[in-house]
């Protein structure tokens, strides 16, 4: 009866753009394959939030894995409980080691764990065996690949052949990032193939799947055209301005 019963549910008074990315752009696709970019301040871990928790109401989702810097990681912890009532695992190296005999990813169904940690050559194995029903990865832009040359030879780094290693084994994937683009087309195409890389073959493949306002794949917005509920801009507005000197 209540469309938007996480948001009851929750300790949270959303903002109509927050809304809007959850109820709009990302419960309605039945395999959410998404990179939400809107810019710094927005509450991207809110809205991520919001959408886990709705899909745990909707029984879509049971197991999660947030993939974030190490900095962030008691962030994440603490936003989810605090918020909506979830408890985490942080997964440590040591909580590996003290596992003996047990894969402590198949063990909790909520994970947070630093990414430079699910890259190391002793804990990958283990996190490869298990799936996940959403997989989560903030600061997305540090899944760097880059084409160089004529040669077409694509150098990827450990952080981004983790996401593609992953990809296959989650029905849901969201990629989190305020800068998704670094001036460089191909890369930004290689970042979104992560999502799908029939759909993001090609920069044609990429152009159309990104333009529309009602993407199934992208969305971004900017700080100016965040509101409040009455219409109030959310942020003071920005000047840029280049000053000259001698």
């Amino acid at each position: 009866f209540d469309p938007q019963f996480a948001v009851s549910v929750s300790q949270v008074d959303p903002l109509p753009h927050q809304l809007d990315a959850v109820y709009q752009h990302m419960l309605p696709q039945p395999r959410l394959r998404f990179l939400l970019a809107d810019d710094p301040g927005a509450g991207k871990t809110i809205m991520a939030g919001l959408l886990m928790r709705e899909m745990m109401q909707r029984g879509e989702v049971s197991r999660v894995l947030v993939l974030c810097p190490k900095a962030l990681t008691d962030q994440w912890r603490r936003e989810m409980w605090e918020r909506f009532r979830e408890r985490f695992t942080l997964v440590t190296g040591e909580l590996v080691a003290s596992a003996f005999g047990q894969n402590v990813w198949a063990e909790n169904d909520l994970c947070v764990a630093s990414i430079d940690l699910a890259i190391q050559d002793h804990i990958l194995p283990g996190l490869e065996q298990v799936t996940w029903d959403l997989v989560i990865f903030d600061e997305a832009h540090k899944l760097s690949a880059y084409r160089y040359g004529s040669s077409g030879k694509i150098d990827k780094t450990k952080r981004y052949m983790l996401a593609e290693r992953l990809s296959p084994s989650t029905k849901h994937l969201l990629l989190m990032t305020a800068t998704p683009h670094k001036g460089d087309p191909e890369n930004f195409r290689l970042l979104l193939a992560l999502l799908d890389d029939k759909v993001f073959g090609s920069q044609g493949g990429l152009t159309r799947a990104i333009e529309k306002d009602d993407s199934p794949y992208f969305l971004r917005r900017m700080k100016e055209s965040m509101k409040h509920f009455d219409g109030r801009p959310l942020f003071l507005p920005r000047h840029v301005d280049t000053v000259g000197y001698a």
